[in-house]
C-alpha cells in the first residue's frame, strides 16, 4: 500500500481594512434597504408548534396563492393585535 502525505491547508487570505468595514456595515455589496425580508426595526423570534397537516395544509394554500408565510402570519397578527388592543382600550397615537 503507498503511503499517503497530507499538507497543511492553505491559509486564508486576510481581508484588508475596507473589507472589514463594509462587512461591519452590513456586508459588502448587501442591499441594506428595509424590505419585508429585512425590516426597519429589530426583530424577534417566535416559534410555534403546529400538527403536521395543519403546516401542511398552510404551506400549500400559501404557496398556490404566491402568499409568503412569514407575510401572512404577521399580517394576521397585526390585525388580531389591533383588535386586541380595541377590546383592552389601548389606544396609540
Amino acid at each position: 500500500m503507498s503511503k499517503k502525505t497530507f499538507t497543511a491547508a492553505p491559509r486564508p487570505k486576510q481581508p484588508s481594512n475596507d473589507e472589514i468595514a463594509a462587512f461591519e456595515r452590513g456586508g459588502a455589496g448587501h442591499d441594506t434597504r428595509a424590505t419585508a425580508s429585512t425590516p426597519a426595526e429589530p426583530t424577534k423570534r417566535l416559534s410555534l408548534d403546529l400538527p403536521e397537516s395543519v403546516h401542511r395544509r398552510y404551506k400549500t394554500a400559501c404557496s398556490a396563492t404566491n402568499t409568503k408565510m412569514v407575510a401572512d402570519i404577521l399580517a394576521f397578527i397585526e390585525r388580531r393585535t389591533a383588535e386586541l388592543e380595541r377590546e383592552a382600550g389601548i389606544h396609540h397615537n
